[in-house]
C-alpha cells in the first residue's frame, strides 16, 4: 500500500459545525426610514435597537455633538435629507440591494473568528453610510460597513474627494469581507502600541495579513494585500532583493517613522524599488517572516501568535533568510 500525502494549508480549518449569526442589519435604511416618518418615536426606536452603534454613527463617525434629543435629532435630519447624501444613498441603495455574497462572507469570517477565539463575541454586522467618512468601524460588539466606500472604482464621488486611483480602485465590493476582518484585528491589536521601529512595525503588518488569511483562508491573496496579481508576482520573484534592501540600508532596527514608514504605508508603489513594485513591500516581507515563524513552530496557536510583542525574537525563530 502506497500512501501519498500532502502539505495541508494550515489556514483550512473545520467550522462546518459552528453556528453564528451573519444576518447583516442595514442601518442606513432604518435611519432614512425613520426620519421619512418624522415622528419622535422612531427616532427614539432607532436610537435604542442600534443602542452603543447609533452613539458612534452619530458622535464619531457624523462628529454630532453630545446634546438632547432634539437637537442631535434635528442635526441628523439635516444629514438625511442633504442633496448629496441622498444621491449617495440611492447609489449605495441600487449596488447593495442583495447581500447575501456578504453574509456569506461575513458567515465564514465569523466562524473562523469564533474557531481561534472562542472566548471573544462574536460581533454583530450592520452597514451605513456616512458621506464617504469611515469604511469600516467597529465597537465591542458590532462591525459596521460603510457601503458608500465600496461602490466601485468609476464611482464619481472618489476623484472628485481627491482620493488616489491606486486607493479608489479597491473601493469594490470584494474588499468588504478583507476589510472588516483588518478592522476587527486593527480594534483589538492597537498600531498605536506597537514598538517605534521598522521591525516591529512590519511584523505587525505581517501578523495582520496572517490572521487575514486565517479569518478568509479561500480568500485570493490580491484581495488581503490589496495587490493586482502581478504586483504579488514581481513580490515572489524579488523577495530576496527587497529583504537584501532592508538589511544593506540598515532600516531593520530603525527607529525614525519619517525613513521607514514610506515601507510600511500605503502607496502606489515603494520609494526605492522599480515602478512595478507595490507599496507596503514592508508589510509583504512581514508576513514571510510570520509564515515562516509559523511554519517552523505548528504548535503556536494564532492567540499566542497576536500576543508575541517581540519581533526580534520572532525573525531569528522563523529562521528567515530568502534565496536568490
Amino acid at each position: 500500500m502506497f500512501i501519498i500525502s500532502c502539505n495541508s494549508d494550515p489556514h483550512r480549518v473545520d467550522v462546518s459545525e459552528i453556528q453564528v449569526d451573519a444576518k447583516i442589519q442595514r442601518f442606513e435604511h432604518d435611519l432614512f426610514k425613520s426620519f421619512k416618518s418624522g415622528t419622535k418615536d422612531e427616532y427614539i426606536n432607532l436610537k435604542n435597537e442600534y443602542n452603543e452603534f447609533f452613539d458612534v454613527f452619530v458622535h464619531q463617525i457624523l462628529t454630532i455633538p453630545q446634546g438632547p434629543d432634539s437637537i442631535v435629532k434635528s442635526q441628523l435630519e439635516m444629514f438625511v435629507h442633504d442633496a448629496e447624501v441622498n444621491d449617495i444613498y440611492r447609489l449605495t441603495d441600487s449596488a447593495y440591494q442583495d447581500i447575501n455574497d456578504l453574509e456569506s462572507g461575513m458567515e465564514s469570517f465569523l466562524k473562523h473568528l469564533h474557531y481561534y477565539f472562542p472566548a471573544k463575541p462574536v460581533p454583530q454586522v450592520l452597514t451605513y453610510i456616512s458621506a464617504f467618512n469611515y469604511a469600516v468601524i467597529t465597537t465591542d460588539s458590532t462591525i459596521g460597513i460603510g457601503l458608500d466606500m465600496f461602490l466601485g472604482q468609476n464611482t464619481v464621488y472618489y476623484p472628485r474627494l481627491g482620493i488616489p486611483r491606486y486607493m479608489f480602485n479597491r473601493f469594490q465590493r470584494d474588499y468588504i469581507i478583507p476589510s472588516a476582518i483588518k478592522a476587527w484585528f486593527q480594534s483589538e491589536y492597537d498600531v498605536s502600541l506597537v514598538k517605534n521601529e521598522f521591525m516591529s512595525q512590519m511584523i505587525y503588518q505581517g501578523k495582520l495579513l496572517h490572521f487575514s488569511k486565517a479569518m478568509g483562508p479561500a480568500m485570493n491573496d490580491t484581495l488581503l494585500t490589496g495587490y493586482t496579481a502581478s504586483q504579488l508576482d514581481w513580490c515572489k520573484k524579488n523577495e530576496a532583493e527587497i529583504w537584501s534592501f532592508f538589511i544593506e540600508n540598515k532600516l531593520l532596527f530603525n527607529t525614525d517613522p519619517s525613513l521607514y514608514a514610506k515601507f510600511i504605508n500605503e502607496g502606489p508603489s515603494t520609494s526605492g524599488f522599480p515602478q512595478e513594485a507595490p507599496g507596503k513591500l514592508g508589510a509583504w516581507i512581514g508576513w514571510q517572516i510570520v509564515e515562516a515563524y509559523m511554519t517552523k513552530n505548528s504548535d503556536v496557536t494564532l492567540p499566542q501568535l497576536m500576543m508575541e510583542n517581540d519581533a526580534q525574537k520572532i525573525l531569528e525563530v522563523s529562521g528567515y533568510k530568502p534565496q536568490k
